[in-house]
């Protein structure tokens, strides 16, 4: 597992991106909690098949980011999800979209064994997702030591 803090006024998915690709993950979970300085969320809509874009220009903090690493194009793609408070409590969330600007975040991405899931253009829905609909770790029965670890022995 890999964790750290991401730079003061980068971008979210920009960062999260340079950390997985620095450490050589190419599929992998992610999580993030802190603070931002303003953000971009989106929301997909089904029948346009586009994103609808939710902007927020106000501070507001990461209650909660899941996602994950996988290949688009041949490198490392980070799929988020945010949810964000505001100055009063109120819970926003959506999917994380370039924009969004660091206040102060912490990160842990822990890779994952096997094959990286591959992203590719999927007519039906208009997104790209994985290729595959099940991605088997290589040779692997059961959770990898680090895996087994971090979610049985905290």
């Amino acid at each position: 597992m890999f964790m750290g803090k991401l730079p003061h006024q980068a971008d979210l998915i920009g960062a999260l991106i340079e950390a997985a690709g620095a450490n050589g993950i190419r599929a992998g979970a992610i999580q993030v909690i802190g603070a931002l300085q303003g953000a971009k969320l989106g929301f997909y809509d089904q029948w346009s098949k586009s994103y609808r874009e939710l902007p927020f220009a106000k501070p507001l903090e990461i209650i909660s980011g899941l996602g994950n690493i996988s290949l688009r194009d041949g490198r490392p793609f980070v799929h988020l999800h945010l949810s964000l408070s505001d100055e009063e409590g109120k819970v926003f969330g959506g999917h994380a979209l370039e924009g969004c600007t660091i206040f102060a975040a912490e990160y842990a991405i822990m890779p994952l064994p096997g094959s990286a899931p591959v992203r590719v253009f999927d007519e039906t829905t208009g997104l790209f997702l994985w290729e595959r609909e099940q991605y088997p770790a290589s040779g692997q029965k059961g959770l990898s030591p680090e895996l087994e670890r971090a979610l049985l022995n905290p």
